[in-house]
């Protein structure tokens, strides 16, 4: 009997040990992860309350690096940007499918991974800021504004000028549009932040700040544990705030059935998230400058082609025809910066061979010479076409 009692136990003990590994080895700690030189995202999210549902009135993407410090960027809430089949606000992801689905759609909008979410809302956001003692700013232009259909009532009125805000009219700061709209809130935002961090960073001893997030934390929704917080805590208080870089998701108004949404300018938004996130320096078309030849005879095939790529944001310095309209490929022919050739044959409909001069031997010599400041030639071969 004691046997089979001592085997039971051991059996348990192994069992419990294969769980807490299991536990240890797969849980993503911040703290870890950083600790093993990895960058991490995390979605800061401040949630409003509209008719009982709660919508993501703020969302920013909070990017730590050990090697490459803090990155916050902020994602507007009026892109539109499509999930469950269809168009929305981003601002729905989080009412329609909490932060599962916010997580999802900044992840896929921005192609980087997302494993981790914090979320407050308004009377967290109070409570963090009074706790602070208030935040220091510099009030731009004299803010009034009223709404009895908020939830609840708004009745902002911030004179301009340097003060110190409370809870209170710090959240109004933060929720004021004015003339600017979403782009002007999302510019305070970020301006309010950068003087939060800067005041935990002064005034706060890490036992204080771990004090605060204790007192936070109910305020909270999170995927991250308190031990998690603190390491956050800490790194951003390690942080040099001028290393800080903050930037905000390019996108452009416009209206569709009524609906004013922001379109998200994808290949601005892809060079910044390369380069603040990724850490790759990625080229614009706009920073591309490209001779256009005809090469294969079509009619104003070289004038159709410079349409194409000036509504892509190419520069277009010369339009013409090749020295002979019996090439057999389409090339593209790097004159400066190769990466300048990839970006442009990336843009073409149809498949490019990219070559140096040295490649096209006699025939690259026979081509009318391009204007100075060229970066690329592009000579069109036999069945490249953009269309009528």
């Amino acid at each position: 009997m004691r046997k089979q009692i001592l085997i039971a136990v051991v059996a348990m003990v192994i069992v419990v040990g294969v769980v807490v590994g299991w536990y240890l080895t797969t849980q993503r700690h911040i703290g870890r992860l950083i600790a093993q030189g990895k960058r991490t995202n995390i979605l800061l999210m401040g949630l409003d309350d509209v008719g009982g549902s709660q919508r993501s009135d703020t969302m920013m993407l909070l990017s730590l690096s050990p090697d490459d410090g803090a990155v916050l960027l902020s994602v507007p809430r009026d892109l539109r940007v499509k999930f469950d089949g269809d168009f929305h606000k981003l601002n729905a992801s989080y009412s329609l499918g909490g932060a599962t689905l916010a997580q999802q759609t900044v992840s896929g909008l921005l192609g980087v991974d997302i494993p981790f979410y914090i979320t407050l809302d308004y009377a967290g956001f109070e409570h963090l800021i009074d706790l602070l003692g208030g935040v220091t700013i510099t009030v731009d232009e004299p803010m009034k504004y009223d709404d009895e259909r908020a939830t609840p009532p708004l009745h902002i009125d911030i004179p301009a000028g340097p003060q110190t805000l409370d809870g209170k009219t710090a959240l109004d700061y933060m929720r004021y549009r004015g003339q600017a709209g979403d782009l002007g809130r999302i510019a305070r935002q970020q301006k309010l932040i950068a003087a939060l961090l800067k005041k935990g960073e002064q005034d706060q001893s890490l036992s204080a700040i771990r004090g605060m997030i204790k007192s936070v934390y109910p305020y909270l929704r999170t995927d991250l544990s308190l031990i998690d917080l603190y390491d956050l805590a800490k790194m951003l208080r390690g942080i040099d705030l001028q290393q800080m870089q903050i930037a905000t998701v390019p996108g452009t108004p416009v209206t569709i059935d009524n609906i004013d949404y922001l379109e998200p300018r994808a290949v601005e938004m892809e060079v910044l998230v390369a380069r603040l996130i990724r850490g790759v320096q990625l080229l614009l078309p706009s920073e591309v400058h490209v001779a256009i030849y005809n090469g294969n005879g079509v009619r104003m095939m070289a004038t159709r082609t410079a349409d194409f790529l000036r509504q892509k944001d190419f520069q277009v310095t010369h339009v013409g025809n090749a020295d002979a309209f019996t090439y057999q490929k389409t090339y593209v022919v790097v004159l400066t910066q190769a990466a300048k050739a990839w970006v442009l044959e990336r843009a073409l409909p149809d498949g490019a061979s990219v070559v140096e001069p040295k490649d096209l031997g006699s025939r690259y010599a026979a081509l009318p010479p391009p204007p100075p400041g060229t970066d690329v030639l592009l000579i069109t071969g036999a069945g490249f076409t953009v269309g009528s």
